[in-house]
């Protein structure tokens, strides 16, 4: 072989072939740690903290995909950059299968958790709170002023039919299937309160319960006090007594408003159907909605000897035996509240 023959660059085939491999080899190399580093990007893109301090509530619409979506999150503040959320789905290894709904998203969720409560249908649960004693015309106006509800109540429900408790409903809800819940829970527990009863009651239907319980319910606050006053007006009942609870009086007064805070001589003698100054027994129905406490003080009435309670300008009463002693306890009251002015 000449000197210039074994200067040529040539090279030989076994040479050229581990060249390719270490060239292969090196590439592969490169693409596992451009692989990985990608991965670690995207997974910590998973699992970063939320740039949202505060929750944020997204709704979800019926037939939203992932470009909708991104784009509300993003609006929101929840996340940076809208493609992050298609770099994050990707990596999702159940996939990304969103529920429609209003969902509450936690301060700084993560948008791995986000997917996860997406593809929960967990969505954010509203509340509404009825209050014992509201009559209907109130329910009416808490169900209708309550964010996130469909439809409209045109007319307030039937008085004692709903029943005091905080409801729970989703975004959209129509608002009559909201209060038809009310209405239901209020006749569920009025038939076992009413099944478990005291026997010997002078009620003579569930109806009667519920029209004492309201009474009851308006006449005292105090949880201390209400089996007292129930025993007191089942005594009276019991011996054909007027009831002549002020409440009764000033529902039927404030039937189409709102109710009077004091009652004059011509108050007491009106004669609407709830003046129990002016008829006996039981009024013509409910004056309030009344809570689980006033109807099972109704239902299991404290066993007293006394006919009178006035208010004793503490939040509480004076209860008697007597006439006379009623009327000591009526003047007693009086001179607290002239002393007050």
């Amino acid at each position: 072989m000449s000197e210039k023959e074994a200067a040529s660059p040539e090279l030989k085939p076994s040479r050229l072939k581990r060249l390719l491999v270490r060239l292969a080899v090196i590439m592969a190399m490169v693409g596992a740690v451009s692989g990985l580093a990608g991965y670690l990007f995207a997974d910590n893109l998973r699992h970063q903290e939320g740039l949202h301090d505060e929750a944020v509530l997204v709704t979800l619409d019926l037939g939203d995909g992932r470009y909708s979506i991104k784009h509300k999150l993003f609006s929101a503040g929840v996340i940076s950059h809208p493609l992050h959320l298609d770099i994050a789905a990707f990596m999702e290894w159940g996939g990304f299968r969103p529920l429609a709904g209003e969902y509450r998203v936690p301060p700084k969720a993560s948008l791995a958790e986000i997917i996860a409560l997406f593809n929960s249908g967990k969505t954010y649960q509203r509340r509404l709170t009825i209050i014992e004693g509201w009559r209907g015309y109130e329910v009416m106006q808490a169900i209708n002023t309550a964010e996130g509800l469909g439809s409209v109540i045109l007319r307030p429900p039937e008085e004692g039919s709903v029943f005091p408790d905080t409801y729970y409903y989703t975004k959209g809800m129509d608002r009559r299937e909201l209060l038809a819940r009310m209405q239901a829970k209020m006749a569920f527990e009025l038939a076992q309160i009413w099944a478990e009863r005291q026997a010997d009651l002078p009620y003579k239907t569930p109806q009667d319960l519920l029209i004492m319980a309201s009474i009851i319910e308006k006449e005292t606050g105090l949880a201390s006090e209400r089996a007292l006053v129930a025993g007191v007006f089942v005594n009276r009942l019991r011996k054909k007594m007027r009831l002549q609870s002020d409440p009764t009086v000033a529902y039927g007064l404030g039937l189409d408003g709102d109710l009077p805070v004091t009652l004059s001589k011509d108050d007491l003698n009106n004669a609407h159907r709830w003046n129990t100054y002016r008829l006996t027994g039981l009024p013509a129905g409910p004056i309030a909605n009344p809570g689980a406490e006033a109807l099972i003080a109704a239902a299991h009435p404290q066993e007293t000897k006394y006919l009178y309670f006035v208010a004793d300008g503490k939040g509480g009463h004076n209860f008697a035996k007597t006439l006379d002693a009623h009327n000591r306890n009526v003047r007693i009251y009086r001179k607290s509240l002239s002393q007050a002015e």
